[in-house]
């Protein structure tokens, strides 16, 4: 990165330079050809004036005058045009043998009395300049490739140097023990610039560590809740086997109580493989739905007998259009039911509340029934896999307490989020969907 940065540094500091660089050389270019022109003008004016006051000399005469002149000039040379176009002094070409040179034409109408003029005709021997111009631009191309160099070279030792406690860093990190996932770093004797980037990675150990626990808490409740049928079926057959007269009705009991406790391992393990697979993305069949009390209803008349038991009625409010799952909404919403049932009062009624929230556009399914309120502190858990608040609520111990984390999962899947809270004597737990 310290390489890669002082690269950075000398390509733009050469680009400067070099931009200077073609601006000075431009400079120099358009002083040269303005002192070019401004020594071109004064000596035509100069010539001009020899004609002018020679102009009744004869012509070799008035011509040697201007040979003087020439002369004082240096590498100046010039022809004197007719009114026809033809060559009254200088030769057809000018300067013919050099490679640079200036031009630059005057009108000299009005002079010449017998032998008539038209213009004068200058050309200026430019090589010197040229050639100073060229040394000027290859200092300015040397100079330009030594200071990206030198800069490289001095940016990257500079940079290496202010890498250095970063490299540090890397190393303390690299040195951490995988298994301490309550280690952090302290920031005490560290550079100001790396205060975030520690901080980020001390909440990231954070993270790791709150998952870790999720992760060792989930196969702790995996374990119990397997182990609690597989020790009942093994007492059971156990006790069987030590029966030396099976009666036919026992045995056909005991098949039953087996029966129901496979049953039971049977619904978690299917949780748990479909809390796996919405995890990974693997549910995608997703429509569009004109009317989301429709799966709604389907649930309810579904779960009618459980309702009539409890003398529960129910009631629906609003609507919405949504692309879902149609299945899996159909999935959260009667976990959700079956969760109201089970712990509303008798003869109450369980609303169903469909929301179009504005200006986000997401759907928010509630599910409210009146009981005992839900303690604050379990909320936030509430979705947790093999969560349950305490024991003593109805029936605890005849759920798997995997429901509502099914229902977090389907939430996420449609890129909403569940939630609950308590209203007075009111649980409502739902959860959104992206329209």
């Amino acid at each position: 990165m310290a390489w890669r940065s002082a690269l950075q540094m000398s390509i733009f500091s050469t680009l400067g330079v070099a931009m200077i660089a073609i601006i000075s050389f431009q400079a120099i270019h358009m002083w040269q050809d303005m002192r070019h022109q401004d020594t071109m003008t004064r000596a035509a004016l100069s010539i001009e004036q020899v004609l002018a006051r020679n102009s009744e000399l004869e012509p070799t005469d008035m011509w040697g005058r201007v040979d003087e002149l020439l002369l004082s000039l240096g590498n100046l040379r010039a022809k004197v045009h007719g009114n026809a176009g033809q060559v009254l002094y200088g030769p057809q070409v000018l300067l013919s043998r050099v490679k640079h040179k200036a031009t630059y034409m005057h009108s000299l109408h009005n002079l010449g009395g017998t032998m008539p003029m038209r213009d004068l005709e200058l050309a200026l021997d430019v090589s010197e300049d040229k050639r100073f111009l060229n040394f000027v631009a290859l200092l300015f191309a040397g100079v330009t490739v030594v200071w990206g160099f030198v800069i490289m070279m001095v940016s990257g030792t500079l940079a290496r140097f202010e890498l250095k406690p970063l490299n540090t860093f890397g190393r303390r990190i690299a040195d951490f023990d995988p298994s301490d996932l309550r280690a952090r770093i302290k920031s005490d004797n560290e550079p100001e610039e790396l205060y975030p980037v520690i901080e980020q990675f001390n909440k990231l150990m954070g993270k790791v560590g709150y998952f870790h626990d999720q992760l060792r808490s989930f196969n702790s409740n995996v374990a119990h809740e397997l182990n609690t049928p597989l020790s009942s079926l093994t007492v059971s057959h156990e006790l069987l086997l030590r029966e030396k007269t099976l009666d036919p009705e026992q045995l056909r009991e005991a098949l039953h109580s087996h029966l129901e406790e496979l049953q039971r391992m049977n619904r978690i393990i299917q949780s748990m493989l479909f809390l796996s697979h919405a995890s990974q993305g693997q549910y995608n069949n997703f429509r569009w739905v004109d009317k989301l009390s429709e799966p709604v209803m389907t649930v309810v008349d579904y779960m009618e007998a459980m309702l009539e038991e409890k003398q529960l009625s129910f009631e629906i409010q609003g609507d919405a259009a949504v692309r879902v799952d149609s299945e899996l909404i159909k999935r959260a919403l009667s976990n959700l039911l079956s969760n109201a049932a089970r712990y509303a009062q008798e003869g109450s009624v369980i609303q169903i509340r469909i929301d179009k929230t504005m200006p986000s556009g997401q759907v928010r399914i509630t599910v409210s029934n009146k009981g005992v309120c839900i303690p604050e502190p379990s909320i936030p858990h509430l979705f947790e896999p093999f969560y349950r608040v305490d024991q003593s609520r109805n029936e605890s111990g005849h759920n798997h307490g995997l429901g509502l984390a099914i229902v977090a999962a389907i939430a996420r899947l449609h890129g909403g989020e569940p939630f609950a809270h308590c209203d007075g004597d009111w649980v409502r737990i739902g959860f959104t969907i992206q329209a």
